[in-house]
């Protein structure tokens, strides 16, 4: 490997996002008594997207949600946490997710 596409490798790999922070709009009921305020989402990984049509995802098919949410999500949201998620939450984080797969 030259020099220039060493280079080029570590610019790549250092512009990757490994994850981004969600702050909800309509805070997620977590709980008899919690409300979750925020989350962070983590890059998926190849097992992560098992199952997942990547299709889907870019079309922000709200669907993908329900399967990806719960693997890459801390703290853990489950998919009974996701059909309770504001669809505005629901847009910005599936955008959020489509980014991790933009050049």
């Amino acid at each position: 490997m030259t020099k220039k596409s060493e280079d080029l490798a570590a610019a790549t790999n250092s512009a990757v996002k490994s994850s981004f922070e969600h702050e909800f709009k309509v805070p997620l009921p977590y709980g008899p008594d919690k409300t979750l305020e925020k989350v962070t989402i983590r890059r998926p990984m190849g097992g992560d997207l098992r199952g997942v049509k990547l299709a889907m995802l870019q079309e922000i098919d709200a669907g993908v949600l329900f399967a990806l949410l719960p693997r890459i999500t801390t703290p853990l949201i489950t998919e009974a946490h996701v059909q309770k998620i504001d669809p505005i939450d629901a847009v910005t984080i599936m955008v959020g997710i489509n980014d991790f797969f933009s050049a």
